[in-house]
């Protein structure tokens, strides 16, 4: 058995999978295995991913039923003890990246590091918390390209496709209330590209959100949660607003004082 199974999941990212390819082939540690599923891409996706076929253990592409959709069918074959889910444009932090995970990790179900996040024109680096609970997840979610999920677990109980956007998030709470085990790394795991659909749908987000707290917790604590949440997220629509205006004020005055001084 391998020690690790990478799944990657592309739909019309030709550009992103071959970085993460890149990413992947470079690796000093050499006990993974990985799976490709493919949307069924039409910008050259797909072969690409024929040529490199024999760096793969199994890669498909065709139609799906949504992110988690593909991710459970990668789960069906992956063979490795844990379970990395590396997307499309997202890669590894550096070739060291799996040596330095394993060689730190404990036999917990979930391992979990710190990642580079990318958005246009910045890169911030991001640090997951030393320790997790059920109660952690009830307001935010681990970044998933950082885990490393006993294989095993999700077998037995795979992703939620009821939910478009959360099932990730939702599994997290899941498994700290079934008693699973999370263990911090101190590793820079990945770069992740934060331009996903949890990013760009953020009415969405904030349903399933909702939903979780509704599905996994007691009434009164998600209610509580749930309102909080919604007063934080219009104070911050505010401030937005303010430092906007403020910005079009500054940039007058500053136009103001060019023409007077000239």
């Amino acid at each position: 058995m391998k020690k690790l199974s990478i799944i990657t999941i592309n739909y019309n990212n030709l550009g992103g999978l071959r970085d993460t390819w890149k990413s992947i082939t470079a690796q000093t540690f050499r006990d993974f295995e990985w799976i490709v599923v493919d949307g069924g891409s039409s910008d050259g996706s797909p072969e690409f991913i024929s040529q490199h076929q024999t760096e793969m253990v199994w890669w498909c592409s065709e139609r799906d039923g949504g992110i988690y959709n593909a991710m459970n069918k990668g789960i069906m074959h992956a063979q490795g003890e844990y379970l990395l889910f590396l997307n499309s444009g997202d890669t590894l932090f550096e070739p060291q990246t799996l040596e330095k995970v394993f060689s730190n990790a404990s036999e917990a179900d979930v391992l979990y590091g710190n990642w580079i996040e990318i958005k246009p024109m910045r890169r911030k680096r991001c640090f997951s918390p030393k320790t997790v609970n059920y109660y952690y997840f009830a307001t935010r979610p681990l970044c998933h390209q950082t885990t490393f999920i006993r294989t095993t677990r999700l077998k037995q109980n795979p992703y939620d496709e009821t939910y478009r956007i959360c099932a990730d998030w939702a599994k997290w709470v899941q498994m700290s209330r079934d008693g699973c085990t999370f263990q911090y790394l101190p590793v820079t795991v990945c770069n992740y590209r934060r331009d996903g659909i949890s990013y760009t749908a953020q009415s969405q987000l904030r349903q399933e959100h909702k939903r979780i707290l509704s599905d996994f917790y007691p009434k009164d604590f998600g209610t509580t949660i749930g309102c909080l949440i919604d007063k934080n997220n219009q104070r911050l629509k505010v401030i937005r607003r303010l430092i906007w205006l403020s910005s079009i004020l500054l940039l007058i005055s500053i136009v103001l004082t060019i023409r007077i001084m000239a």
